[in-house]
């Protein structure tokens, strides 16, 4: 409903601000501008939603990530990744209010959802962090009393998926029904045995001549990631778009957003079409290249690699969790891998010895 003049619109520190009272309750926001014109585009925005979302002492899920979108103090690319989950869980919680979404059923209503998709537990845990940040923000305003996502998140029982190894004729398969550059984040997953958001986010300045310095990742460590001549051509391959600093992208220099989802849509995709060929295809995730490349990586291994270097590769808190790719080895190919890089030195000065 637009208001004429300045009504329900002040300025505080050179910026303009709306505000309006319903129930007894005044509800302010900064319009970001200090053009009044654009801000009385912007009051006008403000009051009709504001009107839309409020029911009686009710707020809505979606007035909430609003208020949490202008609110909430983390790191740009923390809210970024926030975002990507709080899109992730909308088809479940985006039509609710605030108090329906802050129940144990919901939130237990969220996970199983997710799972249905083949979402693995830490994504599912990220999604809920997520969930959690705008309710503490929500908390924090006293529109709910306590925020019981924080809680719920952290007590998810952790659950490691099975590995499943794609077939190389699979990836190729998917490979050339992907899209642009997304058939080269496939590739490059392939190759490097990177986690999907670390891939997707992947900016040039990343890249420092045969390694990608990931910084400071989820372990709390240093990381980075050789390239060999494989993923080397992959990036060589992807041209840059001018004015952009990310790897892959589409359109105007975007990166991908919800690869999970849109891998998912090749995926159905592919299954049609090889039906329709008669072909054997055996669907995979994208989370499975990771797979994909560490046994490749223990079954081939340099002089200096093992299962050592393969877990600081893949970012693993403990080689306990790199071991399990073991099981899909030889005898011959588990016993190479699991002998250090500096033991592997001792047995090429051995040999060195017996042929003198």
């Amino acid at each position: 409903m637009p208001k004429d003049g300045m009504h329900n619109i002040y300025k505080r520190n050179g910026v303009y601000w709306a505000r309006k009272k319903i129930a007894g309750t005044e509800h302010r926001e900064s319009l970001r501008t200090d053009s009044i014109s654009e801000a009385k585009k912007k009051r006008d925005e403000f009051l009709e939603r504001i009107e839309r979302e409020y029911d009686g002492n009710r707020r809505t899920w979606k007035s909430a990530v609003v208020r949490w979108n202008d609110d909430v103090e983390v790191a740009e690319s923390t809210k970024e990744r926030y975002l990507i989950s709080i899109q992730n869980v909308t088809p479940v919680i985006g039509d609710l209010y605030l108090d329906e979404v802050n129940t144990k059923a919901t939130l237990g209503t969220t996970v199983a959802e997710r799972r249905k998709m083949g979402v693995t537990t830490a994504t599912i845990k990220r999604d809920l962090t997520a969930v959690s940040s705008v309710l503490d923000v929500a908390e924090a305003l006293d529109w709910i009393e306590t925020n019981i996502a924080r809680d719920y998140a952290r007590r998810l029982k952790e659950r490691r998926d099975p590995i499943v190894l794609p077939r190389e004729e699979d990836i190729d398969y998917v490979v050339s029904r992907a899209p642009g550059k997304f058939a080269n984040m496939i590739r490059f997953a392939q190759y490097t045995g990177m986690r999907q958001e670390e891939i997707a986010s992947l900016t040039w300045g990343q890249i420092r001549r045969r390694h990608v310095d990931l910084g400071v990742t989820k372990t709390k460590t240093h990381r980075t990631v050789e390239l060999d001549d494989r993923a080397g051509g992959t990036i060589e391959g992807t041209a840059k778009y001018p004015k952009s600093q990310v790897v892959f992208w589409h359109g105007k220099g975007e990166r991908y957003r919800n690869v999970a989802s849109q891998f998912r849509r090749i995926i159905r995709q592919c299954i049609r079409s090889a039906e329709k060929e008669g072909r054997d295809f055996r669907p995979f995730r994208f989370h499975d290249l990771r797979h994909w490349y560490a046994v490749d990586y223990l079954r081939h291994p340099k002089p200096d690699q093992s299962i050592y270097t393969l877990q600081k590769t893949l970012g693993h808190k403990s080689v306990k969790m790199t071991e399990g790719y073991l099981d899909y080895l030889t005898p011959a190919e588990s016993e190479r891998a699991q002998k250090g890089a500096q033991q592997r030195w001792f047995d090429e000065d051995d040999k060195d010895g017996n042929e003198d």
